[in-house]
């Protein structure tokens, strides 16, 4: 296992996104919170995971809704990490835009970003800073190099994420998707302009940023490991 998966505590998150791929899951989130409940568990569990995966590379920090309404939780990750290897490349995926200290302890600032006209308005800190596009239809016929002149320059990676429907398990997310995702036309030029880019930018497209197999693995907030998002 190269990279692993971190959740936060799964609360009701501050930004209700429309197309959260967190409110598809059959089993509603509902995982004891022993980062709360049983911390020592939960973090000698999370030290065994890391010490068993002699070859992990990657831990990135995430949640079911912004990880940092949990800072106090993402700063022990970034803290337990580092306690045991400190050359594994810790990531933060957030939608949190303000400029906070913690994002300089990370290796990677993901910063998740849905709509184009958000794109100059963030100020992202960090030591690497990549931001995540969402492809709704805000980016409807803008090219590859349209959207790197709107990214600010410290920004070193773009990584551009499909929308992933529930496949009917919220029809209300699945509406949204159908109806606000990217067209087709654009997909395909900005794949293909993917393909031939030779920029400095470290650019690529995520078809299907839920599977996990061959990918990585996940460690839920009950201390536990699980192979998959739908996995109880």
């Amino acid at each position: 296992m190269k990279s692993l998966q971190v959740v936060t505590p799964h609360m009701e998150c501050i930004f209700n996104c429309p197309f959260c791929i967190a409110k598809g899951h059959k089993h509603n989130n509902v995982f004891v919170n022993n980062y709360l409940y049983n911390y020592d568990l939960w973090k000698n569990n999370l030290i065994k995971v890391i010490n068993d995966n002699k070859d992990l590379k990657y831990v990135v920090i995430t949640g079911t809704n912004e990880p940092m309404q949990s800072k106090e939780c993402v700063n022990d990750i970034i803290d337990i990490v580092r306690g045991v290897n400190k050359d594994i490349q810790i990531e933060l995926q957030t939608r949190y835009y303000k400029q906070d200290d913690i994002y300089n302890k990370l290796d990677v600032v993901a910063y998740s970003i849905a709509n184009i006209n958000l794109l100059k308005k963030i100020r992202p800190t960090g030591n690497i800073i990549r931001y995540v596009i969402i492809m709704t239809d805000t980016f409807n016929w803008y090219s590859l190099y349209e959207i790197i002149k709107l990214i600010p320059k410290n920004v070193k990676q773009i990584t551009f994420k499909r929308l992933i429907d529930t496949n009917g398990v919220n029809k209300k997310v699945d509406d949204y998707i159908l109806n606000h995702k990217i067209n087709d036309d654009t997909l395909y030029k900005l794949k293909d302009d993917i393909q031939k880019y030779s920029g400095e930018l470290s650019i690529r497209l995520d078809m299907e940023c839920m599977h996990c197999e061959g990918r990585y693995k996940i460690f839920r907030e009950n201390g536990k490991l699980y192979n998959n998002w739908e996995e109880l």
